[in-house]
């Protein structure tokens, strides 16, 4: 078939899910259809390197530069004169349509994916089938984040996305043929916004065969954090490991070290760095770290989807300790494959048993990497997008 796909960023390179997901998905359909993908890339100008790695795939592309300055002037009166959240209106570039529409006309495209809702608005009104991967219910995780955040300036920000997403997201998603979400609940939050929509569950993935354990176990050591280091929900949490839940485990576990591993992290976490915190940014590969750490913890609150971050770890047989918003979406059970507390006294115990007990902590890790492979794996995943691409193609219009 031929295929039109559209994501709000450039997926490559493959760091974090917003393009992990569009690259492997893309990977995937140009193996099998006549795919094209228009992309935004925030940059004067594309890499070849990256132009490469996604031709490579079979992908025909077309790039549209985006100026992040030029982007943030225009979103301010769309945003306040339109129903239009922030992160809709950030994307809403003329130039973008008009190549979509242009492309829909000359290559009459049987089937067109929206990656993310920020690209929704680009597909809403033309003649195609559609399919909008929303990913997660951004109601509630703009919810959450305002309910949790500290921050005033930031809760007022998300309290204003919360209340613009309120009234648009549940009329997005009416436009489409079909709407994905990477959690049963996310759909149930949408279900609660919009009954009507036509929701199905298209999780994530992991590569299982890259994502594997150690082969000598003995070589862990200490705990492990890890995410882009400038998102304002893992600075959060990377504070609250720190101030709160380091100290408890080590009353108990002095020489205990903590290990925060990812990208672009701010001078307030570099200035975390210790003899017992160790800060490794822009690292070419998470796999040394999950496979040299005893935990991963993740004090997660707040947001919605799916945490990538954790099917990696618990893939490399990586023990993690979380709360309940923290393993939405992942099929576990609590003290047999993954260790769940919300308060720091629980986060802390799970922590120190999981150090004190080498045994335990690889039954749990064991356990772990078999419901990846049994239900998380990138095989699964595209076997899901094939059947729903056969049920929207197949549908009558």
């Amino acid at each position: 078939m031929k295929i039109l796909f559209l994501t709000p960023r450039f997926p490559y390179p493959v760091v974090g899910g917003d393009r992990l997901k569009p690259y492997k998905v893309l990977s995937h359909l140009g193996k099998n259809h006549k795919t094209t993908l228009v992309t935004f890339y925030q940059g004067q100008k594309l890499p070849d390197e990256y132009r490469e790695e996604i031709e490579k795939l079979g992908i025909e592309l077309f790039v549209i530069y985006l100026d992040p300055i030029k982007a943030g002037l225009r979103t301010i009166p769309l945003t306040l004169f339109s129903n239009q959240p922030l992160e809709i209106a950030y994307y809403n570039q003329p130039e973008f349509g008009y190549t979509v529409e242009k492309l829909t006309k000359e290559r009459k495209f049987d089937l067109s994916f929206a990656f993310f809702m920020r690209t929704a608005e680009y597909l809403k009104n033309l003649p195609i089938k559609k399919i909008l991967m929303a990913e997660d219910c951004r109601v509630l995780y703009q919810k959450r984040s305002y309910e949790e955040s500290k921050n005033l300036k930031q809760k007022l920000i998300r309290y204003w996305e919360y209340k613009k997403l309120s009234s648009y997201e549940p009329r997005i998603v009416d436009y489409f043929d079909a709407v994905t979400f990477v959690t049963n609940n996310d759909i149930d939050s949408m279900k609660q916004e919009n009954p009507n929509g036509k929701y199905r569950l298209l999780t994530n993935g992991t590569d299982t065969d890259y994502f594997v354990p150690p082969e000598n176990p003995d070589i862990r050591s200490g705990i492990l954090f890890s995410g882009k280091l400038d998102i304002w929900a893992n600075i959060l949490m990377i504070e609250r490991i720190v101030k709160e839940i380091l100290p408890i485990i080590k009353e108990k576990i002095p020489d205990v070290k903590l290990r925060i591993v990812g990208s672009n992290p701010p001078k307030r976490i570099e200035s975390l760095e210790c003899e017992f915190i160790s800060i490794h940014k822009n690292v070419p590969s998470m796999l040394p770290y999950l496979q040299g750490s005893e935990l991963f913890l993740h004090p997660h609150s707040g947001g919605s989807g799916i945490q990538n971050k954790l099917l990696e770890a618990m893939s490399c047989a990586c023990p993690v300790v979380t709360t309940t918003t923290g393993i939405q979406g992942i099929p576990v059970k609590n003290m047999e494959s993954v260790l769940i507390g919300n308060t720091n006294n629980e986060l802390a115990s799970h922590s120190i048993n999981l150090l004190k007990d080498k045994e335990f902590a690889r039954r749990i890790g064991k356990n772990a990497r078999k419901i990846i492979i049994d239900n998380l794996s990138w095989k699964r995943v595209y076997q899901m997008l094939d059947e729903l691409i056969e049920e929207v193609t197949l549908e009558k219009t």
